[in-house]
């Protein structure tokens, strides 16, 4: 039985084996028999697919979105690749590259978008692209059957704001499948910025973290700890914390913790 805390436990052997060099597996992102390379002892942000660039992480994310859709589909969804193109279902992806979102984009009723600084208005196209920030979302009320979010909300200002806008856009029964940055030790989550009179105020150490579309990164705001289940309960989105581990699939780790929401 894993207790809370989650306490940082030694590798296990295969764990081990990986830091060694590549481990086999099914990528749950692409579908393929694949190699997982270039572990390092986090874990957590290595293990890329050969075959897609998945990471640890993202697979993470993706198993949970398998799981869900298998019960929602009535049937076996091993992979992205096996969503069928004739779904009728509504995804929301807060990203528009990676491997995720590569699998995903082709169905009939996938939405994605990037946040593009306080100045674009929710729903305009910049460049191509939807913008949309995540505290004013610009979709009509019950809108989606899954929205997906992938290390987004410790760089919101406002998290719970933003997971109450999710909550209004999903469908009843609807389902938020996210990873975040999370305290894993601690009970309070951990704010580390604000902002006042339109200005970022630090409260503690700068972080910031990398992001492929901002050479700078990006600035973390809140480190999310055991009181955001409680704060999503009182918001109408009780979650489950699911801490993962099926080398099989490429997902090794004591940190390899994603969440599932579901909108009451």
């Amino acid at each position: 039985m894993q207790l809370y805390p989650i306490e940082r436990r030694p590798h296990t052997r295969f764990e081990q084996l990986a830091l060694r060099g590549r481990t086999p597996g099914f990528c749950p992102a692409c579908g393929h028999w694949t190699w997982f390379v270039g572990w390092v002892d986090d874990l957590r942000e290595t293990g890329r697919c050969r075959a897609c660039l998945a990471t640890n992480r993202q697979r993470q994310l993706v198993q949970l979105l398998c799981d869900a859709l298998s019960h929602r589909l009535s049937r076996t969804v091993r992979s992205l690749r096996d969503i069928p193109t004739s779904t009728r279902l509504a995804i929301y992806n807060t990203e528009t590259i990676g491997p995720i979102h590569e699998r995903l984009r082709d169905l009939p009723g996938y939405v994605c978008s990037e946040y593009f600084g306080p100045d674009c208005a929710p729903g305009a196209m910049v460049n191509g692209v939807r913008h949309e920030d995540l505290q004013v979302l610009s979709f009509a009320d019950d809108s989606f059957d899954f929205v997906l979010s992938s290390d987004v909300f410790e760089h919101i200002p406002d998290p719970y704001r933003a997971f109450a806008e999710v909550r209004r856009v999903l469908k009843p029964g609807g389902k938020h499948v996210f990873t975040v940055a999370f305290h894993q030790e601690r009970f309070e989550d951990d704010v580390r910025a604000v902002i006042e009179n339109g200005e970022v105020k630090l409260l503690k150490e700068r972080w910031v973290h990398g992001d492929p579309l901002r050479p700078e990164g990006v600035l973390v705001y809140t480190v999310p700890a055991l009181e955001m289940l409680v704060k999503l309960d009182r918001i109408g989105l009780p979650s489950r914390m699911l801490l993962q581990y099926r080398p099989s699939r490429g997902i090794l780790g004591n940190n390899a913790v994603a969440f599932i929401s579901q909108k009451v």
